[in-house]
This record gives structure tokens, C-alpha cells and sequence, in this order.
């Protein structure tokens, strides 16, 4: 027989699967003893403590008094009064400080027979309502992201800040589903208006708290989600009929009661379809005891919402409104204002019928089951040793981090422009709407690219609007955000109509990007939004959101956040584009399993070496699976101790330059068939033709295999033999020998250059600088090439280092490509790379006050070099080398180094291909003594061996370079882990071999791979709908 249903019944049917499904998949968390099966089982303490309570003490056991840390001693005398002569069953605090909190909670507690039990409003944590404590994302914020499990951490963590404090009922979690986007009371408080979103986001968040032994209070009881009135200053309308309420307003809660949430608050709602008589739901037999108790079967807690609001005070006064809210089946009055009219109030409701002892007694019984579940049978103080760092702790800030990366949303991506791609086509400026200085959001697009940065005050007028409009003609991409926002719909969430105009006319002919640092519900206020090409949602103007929304337009961070609300026709609920994590991005060390702790112990090895002299200074950066977590600088430009170096600063990298510079432009010329390093250097470098570098392999030369010498002393050899007698150097100090050059070795004061060479003036002839007032000859550049390519090979095979190789390396780059050395990395890299510190010359690029000096230069050039690269036959070569030359700071370095670690690509761009990368930077000979890989350098064989360039942890896949100055970057695949280290050791002359003495580098890096933390695999807590909330068709 054939069935045909009706699509109602089908939907029936669908929602009573969905709701086994959504109980079978969802008993994880709160079925452990759970407290709503505590209350209905006997327990021999709450009766003992029962029969001990007089009449008033068992009425006075319902009520939960308001209190505040930072209202002075009369009202904390006030409260202890209270306790003491009514014996309350508990307190809910309000505005204070964590300290004094935890000190008015002993005193209170010390106070009372029963230990009171202690409530709080910690929607978003501890900060809700305390300073010093951590604030977490507003549930709207939390509503967009996909990851359950970690709105499960959220309740979790919060339940244990709440523990720490000696709060035990937080009231918590909002299960309104807010469909109203001008709901003046709930809106950003909500999960948002996907009814399933919210219900499960609710069942993870309570989950996490019961989990930790805290009380979950949803709320606000039957649905406050769709209200234009603030139930704080009047009573709210819900004019709805029975049916939308079922399936929209109680939905949250008929599933939360399934699965054990302990506590529900009842709102002050006029909802006419539960209850025509009654207008305030708080005071509705009909809503709190038949619609919540009896017909939805909610056996836990019953608390009220504050009875000083003026959404049920205005109908009744003080005390009669606590009785009545007995009458109604409330089992919890809050925020009683006035103890003993209450009580006075509720025994007349007694001796009138209204209420029984029955009702009272078994109130307060359910009451002191709840207390004996937390604890409180064996109540201790609160410990307030070390009460912040338990309320603060890393695990909090981690997590908060966490939920930040995962919220932020990104609504519209046309062509898929973010993240953004090819920087070197990109002229970007951030204009910051909202705030007089460059922000955090700023500063972190800073680290991406060269950006020009603007910012408007938030009271701009339109002029100064229309001004900065000229002034951004010559970008190609602004970058707007808007700031200083407000949550309140009343407050048009802080935007302004100049903001307004603003965007539309510059989204007229700029392309334009708009990252909306407030409410969602803000966006539809922005005319125009269709011209935007990108738009991004933050929800919130803190740091986290600034850091991450930077993140997510570069790549740093993936995109997964989804709207948990509808903004309007143009972004639904659930419009949200994913992107990939293709850049380098910031994250905490324990994010990438690393220990922060153990990182820090590079500050000791640091300021150790700068004490003893090693290195006036140096910069540090630690990355790991794609996120740099530790980027400090230490120490001075020179030992004078003026100048503090500062993470953007330049330093010579010396020899990195080979593996900077001539060996990616290799890989790169590789790659697109114009070189094979299996060839000979004479069929791509023409002078190489005829001499006894023309069969040399580049494989071997690249490997320091090809018995080139070490280096020839082109400034030694640049002096006249004839301005002086016997030798130019001697071991030993004298009035002749009395130029220091480096340890036991000093120069003939008496020395000239050949004449020809050098000149202090600028001219046609000598138009190359090499320091400050010195230039040099512009045919000596090819001098020195012609007197490489004529010298003789050293006698023995094998590996040795050599800097010749790479210097001719640099000359073939450049007769290869057609490109000067120095322009080709610069277009095929840097730029495209945002690196735009890295490069040769960085005079021409930067002001000298952001390039660390390296060295008194006695002998050659006789001054400090400042901004001018050290190498001396890098200098006479024009500063431009494939051997040394090269500038930059550790950012930029990371930028290169993750591109290798990815095997060639970076921002969606491949810059070599991987079959490329592995190849170089794999052992070049493996089968041989020679570590080397094709450019890079490598591991010793034997990790125990001493004098490598590395620590002994570090895995065979790892590659790498160290340079003269005292730099290094290593990079290990197989911890997808890099490390870099910048400084000018041999400030202020070469005789400084201290960072190598004591081994600074290796020992930092040691001490990185000691942070490593291992993974251990952890099943997940918290077991979410089996579909996504945002699914389109029967479910949306």
C-alpha cells in the first residue's frame, strides 16, 4: 500500500526525529549526577538541616538578596545584618571587585547557619559584572561559531572562575531566541535567532557549567527574544499565539528540560496566549507551575527574575510581590528588597490558603538538596591567596582567543578577494572610523603589508569626512573599520550618519573593505553595502576581535564564523564565507602546543648574553603550524645603551642573504626550466666560459662541494703593499700594530689603499656607496668577479663553506633573468610577500634610525657601519651579493621562511614549487660527510656532536642558515616549527665571538624545542546536533 502524507505530518514526524535525535546525541554532559535528579531523591542532610529552621528561617531560605562589592561598609553592614538575624538562604552579587567580593562572602558566610548559597549574572563570565576579571564574548558574538565543543569549554571555564570565587548559581545561559532586531533588553545577550543555534549553543553552555559544579539558570522564561521593552523599566508585550510560542520562544527550554538543566529564571512578560489574566508570567500559576512544571515537566529550580524591576514593582509592592511569585511556583525570590515585609507577606498568603507549609517546606527542602549537590554540607571558605591568577588564568585568555578566531564572520567576499592576494599589485590604506590614534586593528594589518593609516574621531563631521575622501584617491583598496560602537538598538549601535555617507561615496570608486566592529544588526543601517566588495562582521571592538579581523583579511586566520541573526534580505541568518589560513598568523603558545612558560626561559638565556657582552641586542621570533607566538626584541642598537631595539628594526643578515636572496631565485629559475643545478656554471654565467669555473657543477657549489676557497680578502688586497714595511698584520699589540681587527690580530697603522679604488666624493667614476662619505670604483665590481673566477681550487674534495660560490651564484641570477640581483627578489618576492624590510640597501628604503649599527669598522671603511651592509667584499660589490647584503627584520624573515615550510606557497601564491623545496632542502650528498643540502645548511649527522648549527633536537627533515653578524633562521617540517635570531654580535668589532662561545642561538633554540607540549588525543566532552543549525528548507 502506498502512504501519502500530508507536508505538515511530515514535519511532525521530522521534528520528533530531530528531537530523539537531539536527546539520544545530547545526554553527554548532564547526565552525570545530575542536579534535577538530586532534587527528587531523599537526602538525609537537607532533612537534618530541614528540621533544625524555624518558620521564618525556612521562608527566609527562598530568598537571594542582592549585594554589591563596591558600595562601602554601610551597605555590606547592612547585608550582614540581614543574614544574620533573617538567616537568607543566599546572595546575589552585583558591580565590585573580585577581592572584596571574596572577602564579603566569607564574612557573610561565617554568618549563616546554613551556608548561603551565592549567585551571579555571569552571562559573559566574571567580568559581567567584576573589574579585574576576564570578559568573554557576548552570546551573539558566540552564536556564530560552528564549534559547539568550545561553547561547552565556555560554560566549563566560566564554571570554574565561578567555583574559585565561591559563586555557585550563574545565571546563565540567555535561551532567548532573539528575532527582533530592536529588542532594547536581549538582543546581543542572545545565541541569536536560529532556534536550534540557540538551543544547542544553551545545552553547551550549561553543559560546561554543571559540569563544573555551577548551577546553569536559563533564562528568560517563556521567551523574551521578541519584546521592544526593557523589563527592567516596564513590562514587555509577547502577543504571540500558543502555536509560534511552542515552536519558537519555548523551544530552547522543552529541549534543555529534557537533558537536565538545573535552574530556569521566569521574565516579567505579558504573554496573553499563556495566561489572559495574569499579565506578569513571573506571578502566572498557568506559566510557572502548569506550562513549566507540570505540561513541560521541568523539575529543577524555579527562580524568579529581579522583583525590584519595574516590569512587575509597578503592578505590586514590595512583599506582596514575593508572595505572589510563591503563589505562581517560583521556588527562588530574587533580589528581595525588603526581608522582613516579605516574610510578613508570605505568611499572610499562608493563612489565607494561597500558599501552604507543604509549599514552603518543600521549597526550601528542594532548596538545601541543591546546596548538598554543591558542596555546601562541607562548606569552606574562600581561599584568597592568590585570588586573581586563579580568576585570571591562561587557560581563560586561550580560550577567549579561541572563541574570537572562530566568531568573526565574514558576510560578503566578491571574487573571492579576501584573504587578500598578490601585494605587490595592492596600494592599501585603513581608514579607522571611530578613534583618534592608530589601533590594535591597525597595527596588525601593519604587520602584512605597507599600509598608509588614517583615522576620524567618532564625532567627525561630514567635512572632514569628504577631506579624507581626497586624501584616499590614490589607493587602490581602503580598508575600512568602524569602531566606538554600542550594543543598544536605541543607540543605533553607535553608528553615526556621517560614517554612513562616508562609506557609500568612497565604495562609489574605491574598491573597499568593511569590518564592522560592533552589533551585526548594525549593518543594515550602511547604504550601499551591494558596491562593497568585502564586509566583515567583528561583533566587538577589543583587542582579540582586532587582532583576529586582521588575521582573517590576510590569511592569518581562517574565516568560519556564520550570522547568527539576519541583518537583512541581502545576509540572512547563516551567511558566512569560509577562507583559508594561507599567511602567518598570531596566536598564544598553548594554541599550537607549545608552553609559554618554557618559552620565557629565553628571556634568562637573552639577558645573560647582553650581561656578558655577547650581543648588545637581538630580535627573537618562534613559529609554529603557521602562527608566530613568541616575537620579542631585546637589549640596545650598541652597548652605549641609548637606542632599545623594537621588533620593526633592521639588521644585516649577513650570510642568510644566500638562502634569502640567490637561493630561492635559484629555486625559482629552477623551476621554470631556465637553470638545472645539475649543469655546469659556464652554460648559464658567460664569464664563467673558458676559466676554471666552467665545469663546476651548481649542485656542488650550492653544497660547498666544489673545493671553492672560503673567501678572498678583496679590502686586505685593496691596500697599497707600498705604505707600509714587512707584514700588514701582526698577533701582537704595538705602537705600529695598534689597530685591533680581531682577537690577536692588529693592523699596520700605517696603511693606505691603492689609489683608484676608493673616493670620498661622488662622481661618474666612483659612483657605488659603500659607507658614509666612500665610493667606490664602478669597474671594480667586475675586478673582483674576474679575480674569482681566476682562483685556484683548494687541494682537498669534499665539503668546505664558501662565500665565492654564492657571489658568482648572485652574477648568474642576474645574466639568467636579465634582472639585477636586488630588483629580481624584490618583484618576485618581497613585495608579493608583504616583506617589504627584507632587501639590499635598505638606506634607500628606510631611515637610518631604524637600522641597527654592526660594527666599528677600524680597518676598512673606518666608521661605524650604519645601514651599510658589513661584509666587505659585499660592499665593494655595490652591496648587492648572493653571499651577504641583505637587510631585514625578523617579521619578514618569517614571512620567507613559513613560504618554505609550506613547501613554496604563501597568501594562495606558489613561489616554488614543492617538489623544488624538498628537493634543496634535503641532504645534498647524502651517501657523503657533507651535511649540506643544496643551499641550505643541515643538521650534524650526529646530533650529540658538538659545533653544529643547531641543537641536538633538531629533526633531520630541518634546514636552515647562521650568518657572521649573529643571525639564524631554522626551519623543522617535522614539528612544522621555525625560529629566528637576529643581533650584531660583532658589535663593535669582529673579536666578539662571544654568541658563539657560549652558544646563544643553539640554547634558545633548545629551549624551543623544550616548550614543545606532546599531543595527546582528548575525545570531545560536549556531543552536538547531528546537523548544522543554519540548514536551509525544513529546518530554517
Amino acid at each position: 500500500m502506498t502512504h501519502i502524507y500530508s507536508l505538515n505530518r511530515l514535519f511532525i514526524i521530522l521534528i520528533f526525529l530531530v528531537s530523539h535525535f537531539f536527546v539520544s546525541a545530547q545526554n553527554i554532559a548532564l547526565e552525570e549526577d545530575r542536579l534535577v535528579d538530586r532534587l527528587s531523591q531523599p537526602n538525609v542532610w537537607a532533612d537534618s538541616v530541614l528540621s533544625t529552621l524555624s518558620d521564618d528561617e525556612r521562608i527566609a531560605q527562598l530568598f537571594m538578596l542582592a549585594a554589591y562589592s563596591n558600595k562601602g561598609d554601610e551597605e555590606s553592614e547592612r547585608i550582614a545584618g540581614l543574614v544574620s538575624k533573617y538567616q537568607i538562604g543566599g546572595i546575589i552579587f552585583f558591580q565590585g571587585e573580585p577581592g572584596k567580593q571574596a572577602g564579603l562572602t566569607n564574612r557573610y558566610q561565617a554568618l549563616a547557619k546554613v551556608p548561603l548559597w551565592i549567585g551571579m549574572d555571569a552571562e559573559i563570565g566574571l567580568g559581567s559584572r567584576l573589574k579585574q576579571t576576564i570578559s568573554y564574548p557576548r552570546q551573539i558574538m558566540l552564536g556564530a561559531i560552528q564549534d559547539n565543543e568550545l561553547i561547552f569549554q565556555l560554560g566549563k571555564q566560566i564554571g570554574k572562575e565561578c567555583g574559585r570565587l565561591g559563586v555557585h548559581v550563574n545565571f546563565s545561559p540567555v535561551m532567548d531566541v532573539n528575532n527582533n532586531p530592536r529588542n532594547p533588553v536581549i538582543n546581543s545577550r542572545s545565541f541569536g535567532e536560529d532556534r536550534y543555534n540557540v538551543t544547542n549553543k544553551s545545552y553547551a553552555f550549561a553543559s560546561g557549567m554543571q559540569k563544573s559544579g555551577i548551577i546553569a539558570v536559563g533564562k528568560h522564561f517563556p521567551g523574551h527574544g521578541d519584546t521592544e521593552t526593557d523589563s527592567h523599566f516596564d513590562l514587555p508585550l509577547v502577543d504571540h499565539p500558543i502555536e509560534r510560542l511552542d515552536s519558537i520562544e519555548l523551544f530552547p527550554f522543552r529541549r534543555l528540560i529534557n537533558n537536565g538543566l538545573g535552574g530556569i529564571m521566569v521574565s516579567h512578560l505579558n504573554v496573553p496566549a499563556l495566561d489572559p489574566l495574569q499579565k506578569v508570567a513571573t506571578l502566572s500559576r498557568p506559566i510557572v507551575s502548569q506550562l513549566l512544571k507540570e505540561e513541560m515537566g521541568f523539575k529543577g529550580l524555579v527562580f524568579t527574575d529581579a522583583l525590584n524591576m519595574e516590569g512587575v514593582r509597578k503592578f505590586y509592592p514590595k512583599g506582596v510581590v514575593d508572595a505572589k511569585a510563591l503563589v505562581a511556583g517560583n521556588d527562588v525570590l530574587l533580589f528581595t528588597e525588603d526581608v522582613a515585609i516579605a516574610i510578613k507577606e508570605i505568611k499572610l498568603a499562608l493563612k489565607s490558603g494561597e500558599l501552604s507549609w507543604d509549599d514552603i517546606n518543600g521549597k526550601c527542602l528542594k532548596i538545601l538538596k541543591a546546596k548538598y549537590w554543591l558542596n555546601l554540607n562541607e562548606y569552606k571558605p574562600i581561599d584568597q591567596n592568590r585570588l586573581w591568577s586563579g580568576l585570571n588564568t591562561q587557560q581563560g585568555f586561550i580560550l577567549r582567543r579561541k572563541l574570537t578566531e572562530k566568531a568573526i564572520t565574514l558576510v560578503k567576499n566578491d571574487d573571492q578577494l579576501l584573504p587578500l592576494k598578490r601585494l605587490d599589485t595592492l596600494k592599501i590604506a585603513s581608514v579607522a572610523m571611530g578613534v583618534p590614534i592608530r589601533n590594535r586593528f591597525q597595527e596588525y594589518l601593519g604587520r602584512y603589508a605597507d599600509i598608509d593609516f588614517f583615522q576620524i574621531g567618532k564625532s567627525a563631521s561630514i567635512e572632514s569626512y569628504y577631506q579624507l575622501l581626497k586624501k584616499l584617491d590614490k589607493y587602490n583598496l581602503v580598508i575600512v573599520s568602524k569602531h566606538d560602537s554600542d550594543m543598544r538598538a536605541s543607540k543605533n549601535f553607535g553608528i553615526t550618519s556621517q560614517t554612513i555617507e562616508f562609506l557609500s561615496e568612497l565604495s562609489k570608486n574605491k574598491k573597499v573593505i568593511f569590518d564592522l566592529f560592533a552589533n551585526p544588526y548594525g549593518l543594515d543601517l550602511y547604504e550601499g553595502t551591494d558596491r562593497l566588495n568585502g564586509i566583515l562582521v567583528s561583533y566587538e571592538d577589543n583587542i582579540e576581535t582586532h587582532m583576529a579581523s586582521a588575521q582573517i583579511i590576510f590569511g592569518g586566520l581562517a574565516s568560519q564564523g556564520r550570522l547568527p541573526v539576519t541583518v537583512n534580505g541581502h545576509f540572512p541568518v547563516g551567511t558566512g564565507f569560509e577562507t583559508k589560513h594561507n599567511r602567518l598568523g598570531f596566536s598564544l603558545p598553548e594554541q599550537v602546543e607549545l608552553n609559554t612558560l618554557k618559552l620565557n626561559v629565553i628571556d634568562s638565556i637573552v639577558n645573560d648574553a647582553i650581561k656578558k657582552k655577547a650581543t648588545p641586542g637581538c630580535q627573537i621570533l618562534v613559529a609554529r603550524k603557521g602562527k608566530i607566538v613568541f616575537h620579542k626584541s631585546y637589549g640596545h642598537y650598541t652597548y652605549k645603551g641609548k637606542v632599545e631595539v623594537r621588533n620593526p628594526d633592521i639588521y644585516d643578515l649577513a650570510s642568510l642573504t644566500k638562502i634569502t636572496a640567490a637561493l630561492p631565485a635559484i629555486m625559482q629559475l629552477s623551476d621554470e626550466g631556465w637553470i638545472n643545478v645539475d649543469h655546469t656554471l659556464g652554460a648559464y654565467f658567460s664569464k664563467a666560459k673558458g676559466t676554471n669555473k666552467d665545469t663546476l657543477i651548481l649542485k656542488k657549489i650550492l653544497a660547498h662541494e666544489a673545493r671553492l676557497l672560503s673567501y678572498k680578502p678583496f679590502q686586505w688586497e685593496a691596500v697599497d703593499s707600498a705604505s707600509f714595511d714587512g707584514d700588514l698584520f701582526s698577533r701582537n699589540y704595538s705602537k705600529r700594530y695598534s689597530l685591533k681587527v680581531a682577537d690577536k690580530l692588529y693592523l699596520d697603522r700605517n696603511y693606505k689603499f691603492r689609489e683608484g679604488i676608493f673616493s670620498n666624493q661622488s662622481s661618474e667614476e666612483y659612483p657605488v656607496q659603500i659607507a658614509n662619505n666612500l665610493f667606490i670604483h664602478k669597474g671594480y665590481h667586475d675586478t673582483i668577479i674576474n679575480q674569482i673566477l681566476a682562483t685556484e681550487f683548494r687541494e682537498s674534495n669534499g665539503y668546505k663553506y664558501s662565500d665565492l660560490g654564492f657571489i658568482m651564484m648572485g652574477e648568474m641570477i642576474k645574466e639568467i633573468s636579465g634582472e639585477s640581483l636586488d630588483g629580481y627578489v624584490k618583484r618576485h618576492l618581497y613585495d608579493m610577500l608583504g616583506a617589504s624590510s627584507l632587501g639590499y640597501h635598505p638606506l634607500k628604503r628606510f631611515s637610518a634610525d631604524r637600522i641597527v649599527p654592526t660594527q666599528d669598522d677600524k680597518f676598512f671603511r673606518k666608521q661605524w657601519l650604519e645601514a651599510y651592509v658589513h661584509d666587505p667584499t659585499a660592499a665593494m660589490l655595490g652591496g648587492v651579493s648572493g653571499h651577504a647584503g641583505m637587510f631585514g627584520n625578523a617579521g619578514d624573515l618569517a614571512k620567507l621562511a613559513q613560504m618554505y615550510l609550506q613547501e613554496g606557497t604563501y597568501g594562495g601564491e606558489t613561489y616554488i614549487s614543492a617538489e623544488t623545496m624538498n628537493r634543496f632542502s634535503a641532504r645534498a650528498y647524502p651517501n657523503s660527510e657533507n651535511r649540506r643540502g643544496i643551499g641550505f645548511d643541515k643538521p650534524f649527522y650526529n646530533p650529540e656532536e658538538k659545533g653544529g648549527p643547531t641543537c641536538s633536537e633538531a629533526s633531520e627533515l630541518s634546514y636552515g642558515h647562521t650568518g657572521f653578524t649573529g643571525t639564524m633562521i631554522w626551519i623543522d617540517p617535522k614539528y612544522d616549527l621555525l625560529y629566528i635570531f637576529l643581533s650584531n654580535r660583532i658589535c663593535p668589532d669582529e673579536s666578539n665571538t662571544k654568541l658563539i662561545e657560549m652558544d646563544v642561538r643553539t640554547k634558545i633554540q633548545e629551549q624551543i624545542y623544550k616548550s614543545i607540549i606532546k599531543e595527546e588525543k582528548v575525545d570531545p566532552e560536549f556531543i552536538s546536533l547531528p546537523f548544522s543549525p543554519f540548514g536551509k528548507g525544513m529546518f530554517y
